[in-house]
């Protein structure tokens, strides 16, 4: 832990809050893997939506992150199957089995999607019935226009309250755990990080259940 003994001896020096680019400095990881974990939500951050200065990370935040990692380091990788540019942005994420440029489509059963659907509840739990664009931006990682434009397709139902627009909770995440969010094309990381988990923990849950039947 000599990096993170490092950081704990500069904390006063350090301010409370961070950017993307002191944090990758901080923790010595790329640009790329910074905006993987931060934008993922495996470490905590405030995103703005803007082009520069978008991320704003606490230090007790990037503590926890250091001291995690060292205990459980595979947990911060990126997931097999991502692609990222030397921009940083995520390119399409592909199978191998796949020809390159095809992306990755997930295909939940009738009985699978009440769970998708209990995965958004989870991860939305800690916000009010409505929310704010800058919030529903939090929670799946998307920028505030494709959350407007959600909106004016009726796709999501919100309110003008005192010249902000407020999203309806449920409606949201109904729309999130539906076929038309899960079939978006360019899903941002952390969208596209909730469902391949999700996907994974069904796929041990299909060969779980076909390993207890009888033969």
């Amino acid at each position: 832990m000599n990096n993170l003994s490092s950081i704990v001896q500069q904390l006063d020096a350090l301010p409370a809050t961070i950017t993307k680019d002191q944090f990758y400095r901080i923790c010595h990881i790329s640009k790329r893997h910074a905006k993987y974990l931060l934008d993922s939500g495996l470490v905590k951050c405030v995103d703005s939506g803007k082009k520069t200065r978008k991320y704003k990370i606490e230090m007790k935040d990037v503590l926890a992150y250091l001291i995690d990692r060292e205990l459980d380091p595979e947990k911060y990788r990126a997931p097999a199957g991502y692609y990222i540019g030397n921009s940083g942005k995520l390119k399409r994420c592909i199978r191998r089995s796949q020809a390159p440029g095809s992306v990755v489509t997930f295909h939940f059963t009738e009985q699978e999607k009440p769970g998708l659907l209990a995965v958004w509840e989870a991860a939305a739990a800690d916000y009010k019935d409505l929310m704010t664009t800058a919030e529903v931006c939090e929670l799946t990682g998307y920028g505030a226009q494709t959350v407007q434009r959600w909106h004016s397709n009726k796709s999501i139902t919100g309110f003008v309250i005192q010249r902000k627009l407020l999203i309806s909770k449920l409606t949201l995440l109904e729309f999130l755990a539906g076929d038309t969010a899960t079939k978006i094309v360019r899903k941002s990381p952390k969208h596209l990080n909730l469902l391949c988990q999700y996907a994974g923990q069904c796929s041990k849950e299909s060969e779980a259940g076909a390993s207890a039947e009888p033969e």
